[in-house]
């Protein structure tokens, strides 16, 4: 039986869903933990019987554990011989340059961060990324706006080689059309001992790249005085010192570490949810909300206008200085009902970008 290696970061709550997408595929299916030093627990492992998890070793150095990690790959190159090698995030280093090698048998999955240079797709982390895109046989981005960005980096690539898939958005996250203000409510008082006229939702990290602060201070600036609107913010994967030096304690802001697995009931709690990013692929944060149909407060970027409409189920800010007022405006527009615009549909939709994943595999490695 042939066989299909995996790379990807385990840790992350976004691999699962798309892994899983490759479980009916009749090979030996193997996955390559990340080497960050992570030993996954078995919450990380659920869901994907159907592959086999390889692990690198702890090793403190990071120097040893990116050579350990090297010489690893190559033996399951060696060993496996794989008919596909699906690489999940392009943000690697030397493993880049096995993976070129064998690059007629890699698809590789990129995000924002690999392909951004105002993130840091800059320096020795571009040249070992251009090193792999280059060299495999396809390439895919979440959005149009990604496909434009990996265009500029200037690297050789035949239009072909470049797909988009969004991954979609997973079941639990879609509102029903009988979802009701009470059921609303009644999430709150479950997750909160209390109900709120409006609550907002900052759904990203708690870093400077998210511009929490900015968020807290245009909320309070805004809605300091009002008891009953109150502003939900994530604590996961919090920046600790910039938490600690921005974070407030008063009665209508509300901190929590919130699981992947329930995500989705903060969503459906929510009347409005707040992003603001420096620059985005396609946030999967947004996707979830959009989903939910929840409206969005979100900076003006390109990639958010493939999916958000500003008046209609977002509200599009230029800069800091015009978020309270974005705030304040979405407030005023939370009630009113959104329904899923057919594009925006397909974006989110799971099996069809399942289907065509699979499509792409069966045409470019006969899978």
């Amino acid at each position: 039986m042939s066989n299909i290696l995996i790379l990807a970061d385990l840790t992350s709550p976004l691999m699962k869903p798309r892994i899983r997408m490759l479980k009916d595929l009749p090979y030996k299916k193997y996955i390559l933990h990340n080497a960050n030093n992570i030993i996954l627990n078995d919450e990380q492992k659920s869901g994907l019987e159907d592959f086999i998890i390889l692990e690198h070793r702890q090793i403190d150095s990071i120097r040893l554990r990116y050579l350990y990690s090297f010489f690893y790959t190559l033996f399951l190159l060696l060993r496996l011989n794989p008919k596909l090698i699906v690489v999940h995030w392009a943000s690697r280093l030397y493993q880049n340059i096995l993976l070129a090698l064998w690059g007629k048998r890699v698809i590789v999955h990129t995000m924002g961060g690999d392909i951004d240079s105002t993130q840091d797709c800059k320096g020795k982390k571009r040249f070992f990324i251009v090193m792999l895109l280059r060299q495999c046989r396809i390439v895919t981005t979440k959005s149009d706006y990604m496909s434009r960005m990996l265009q500029a980096l200037q690297i050789p690539l035949e239009n072909d080689k470049i797909k988009q898939i969004s991954w979609g958005v997973e079941e639990r996250f879609f509102v029903g059309d009988s979802s009701t203000e009470s059921q609303k409510l009644s999430l709150q008082e479950q997750l909160f001992g209390r109900t709120f006229d409006v609550l907002f939702f900052s759904i990203r990290a708690f870093t400077p790249f998210y511009h929490s602060k900015e968020i807290l201070e245009s909320f309070l600036k805004i809605f300091a005085n009002s008891p009953h609107v109150a502003l939900l913010v994530s604590t996961m994967r919090k920046d600790a010192k910039y938490f600690d030096a921005h974070a407030l304690n008063l009665p209508n802001l509300f901190y929590c570490e919130i699981a992947p697995s329930a995500i989705h009931r903060y969503l459906f709690a929510s009347d409005v949810v707040v992003s603001y990013s420096q620059s985005d692929g396609l946030s999967q944060s947004l996707l979830e909300a959009v989903a939910a149909r929840r409206l969005v407060v979100a900076n003006d970027l390109p990639q958010h206008r493939e999916i958000l409409r500003n008046g209609y189920n977002a509200v599009l800010f230029e800069n800091e200085t015009d978020l309270p007022n974005a705030l304040k405006k979405a407030q005023q527009l939370c009630a009113q009902p959104i329904v899923l615009e057919k594009n925006v549909d397909f974006i989110l939709n799971i099996q069809s970008q399942k289907d065509y994943y699979l499509q792409i595999l069966k045409e470019a490695f006969d899978v």
